[in-house]
């Protein structure tokens, strides 16, 4: 009898012992995937978070004037050199790798690294997708190998846009081996993968640029497109399928270790797609980890199977085990929890930072635009001080003649002569509307101006200008031509552009020698959508070294006393804020010729541009 019990015993020790075995194996099994699964969720939020901290700037550098005033200006190499050096400053302090600026058509026009033998600058990246994502409104996105450089990074391209619309794209690059480091620092491997499956951003090395399988040929033809992995080749990753866990729910692969000793061992590989990048994030679980706990719990429940104090000091074990997790777990939690919040505040400091410094722009744009408008007006105010004596002359003459007709016209009518009464009283009227008409010509141009942009007859504008500067011409016996097509009208503000026509002209009477008649022609023509103004004058024309800087504020070719050199300064100033430009150059001749471009009136009303 005992030997049946002892049997029976031993068949149910053996059972039970396998059915503890199976439950303990299936815990473990269990314990691992959760624990992988947590790894996985930290990762995918380290990952976002790290992203996200560079995603902003692209769009933040497109705000920036000077990115808008270089692409609206290509030819312009001081712009450009200036652009070049803020790019510079600004990858430096955002820790990137490149920061750079293309035009419509993909050229690069400045970038971080234009000193260096590899520069960006005169390269054209058009074939990339980030590029073509930014021209059409969004933020683009894109990894792969760098076709100067030859080094991985992930790019943001960002749409620069003006009142016309989109007119470049500011693109930042950033490495991703920081992100590996990271990677590195996790309790199981982690990799990502992208669409075509090949291995993009690894903590292990070997695994970096490797495929997990065969790329399909639309894949394939998308690399070759956009010089993705451009010279880089991409064999087969070290990592194949290994069965499955926990009733198939569960993808099992050989994988070689982080150490990189080329050991392989048998991974949980667990998988997450991140939306917001494309890919796919891989953690690999470490099966040996079962085993070990496995062998441990079996010697364990062997020597508890023993005695009961066994039993009891395994089952406490257990429990430390446990608690030790669950220590584990919060350690876990509390330190992503940190660096999140941490990291959260780096980024929220940085954005105050950025948009602090675009108010303060803002802020001085509007205080110079204040200015502006004041240097304007005192402008005005100066040329009619100095246009006081011709005025004078202008009013004295029709009212002495007015007194004259007058005094006539009495006697004539107390000697019965009405006829002759009523034609001096008449040549009264007509120098009285003459009196009326320079009045009006001066209210309108002593007006403080308003921002509004809206349709201006030029032809208007040119008639009150000359007509202010009648007396300064005729002392000047100048010889004033108006050339070219009548009736055009421009967006513009009718009292600005009448001050920069009165500069051009009193700029062109200045600059003829006194021993020359001065002959000032003004050419009006359309092109397109266009109005041109040109004055041109028979001057000594401008110096090569001044032409570069004619536009300066405070900068003149007068002498000592007769200009403060910032008429031609509030000039250009005034046109651009119509949306036009102006430039100055030497005329076929040798005088000096400023030509004028502004959009041509059409419907509606606008505020001046900034």
């Amino acid at each position: 009898m005992l030997p049946v019990l002892a049997a029976a015993a031993a068949i149910a020790f053996v059972v039970l012992a396998w059915i503890g075995y199976e439950a303990l194996a299936r815990e473990f099994e269990a314990e691992l995937v959760e624990d992988g699964t947590r790894s996985l969720d930290r990762t995918a939020d380290m990952a976002r978070v790290w992203f996200e901290r560079y995603s902003a700037l692209a769009p933040i550098y497109a705000r920036d004037p000077r990115v808008t005033a270089a692409l609206e200006a290509p030819g312009d190499a001081a712009l450009a050199r200036t652009l070049n050096r803020e790019l510079e400053a600004w990858n430096g302090l955002a820790g990137t790798t490149d920061t750079y600026v293309m035009n419509r058509d993909g050229t690069t026009i400045a970038a971080s690294n234009w000193e260096e033998a590899h520069s960006f600058v005169g390269r054209n990246f058009a074939f990339r997708p980030y590029f073509r994502d930014a021209l059409e409104g969004r933020l683009g996105r894109f990894f792969g190998l760098g076709t100067t450089s030859g080094l991985r990074g992930y790019y943001f391209g960002a749409p620069v846009r003006d009142a016309r619309g989109i007119i470049g794209v500011v693109v930042v690059k950033i490495a991703i081996t920081p992100l590996e480091e990271d990677l590195r620092l996790g309790p199981h491997q982690a990799f990502f993968t992208d669409e075509a499956g090949i291995i993009v951003v690894a903590g292990t090395p070997a695994l970096r640029l490797k495929r997990l399988g065969e790329i399909a040929e639309a894949e394939r033809a998308r690399i070759v497109e956009t010089r993705q992995f451009d010279g880089a080749t991409l064999g087969p990753a070290p990592v194949a399928a290994a069965g499955s866990w926990l009733d198939g729910t569960q993808q099992l692969v050989r994988a070689p270790d982080d150490s990189g000793s080329g050991t392989a061992h048998r991974y949980v590989d667990l998988s997450r797609r991140i939306e917001t990048l494309d890919w796919t994030l891989h953690v690999l679980a470490d099966t040996a980890v079962v085993n070990r706990r496995m062998t441990s719990a079996l010697l364990t429940g062997g020597a508890g199977a023993l005695a009961l104090l066994t039993l009891a000091s395994l089952l406490w074990q257990r429990r430390q085990r446990l608690v030790e997790r669950l220590r584990h777990r919060e350690r876990d939690r509390l330190a992503l929890e940190r660096r999140v919040a941490q990291r959260t505040a780096e980024l929220t400091a940085a954005n105050a930072r950025l948009e602090a410094e675009v108010a303060e722009r803002r802020n001085a744009e509007e205080s110079l635009r204040r200015t502006q408008s004041e240097l304007v007006q005192a402008g005005k105010l100066a040329a009619l001080g100095q246009m006081s004596a011709a005025l004078s002359h202008e009013f004295n003459q029709p009212l002495t003649a007015i007194r004259t007709y007058s005094e006539n016209a009495i006697a004539f009518y107390e000697a019965g002569a009405g006829q002759k009464a009523a034609e001096n009283l008449a040549r009264v009227l007509r120098l009285t509307e003459r009196m009326a008409q320079l009045s009006k010509h001066l209210t309108r141009f002593a007006r403080r101006s308003q921002d509004d942009v809206t349709p201006v007859d030029l032809d208007a504008v040119l008639s009150d200008a000359l007509g202010l500067l009648k007396g300064r011409i005729e002392r000047a016996e100048a010889e004033v031509r108006r050339e070219g097509d009548a009736g055009l009208a421009v967006l513009g503000g009718a009292v600005r552009l009448q001050h920069v026509v009165m500069n051009l002209v009193g700029n062109a009477l200045d600059a003829v020698p006194a021993d020359r008649t001065p002959q000032i022609r003004i050419a009006l023509r359309r092109d397109g959508g266009e109005i041109e103004i040109a004055v041109e004058d028979n001057g000594t024309g401008i110096a090569p070294e001044a032409l570069p800087r004619i536009f300066d504020p405070f900068f003149t070719t007068k002498e000592v006393g007769k200009g403060l050199g910032l008429g031609l300064s509030i000039s250009f100033n005034i046109v651009k804020d119509f949306g036009g430009t102006m430039r100055a150059e030497n005329g076929a001749d040798g005088g000096a010729r400023f030509v004028i471009r502004l959009p041509a009136a059409g419907t509606g009303t606008r505020e001046a541009a900034e």
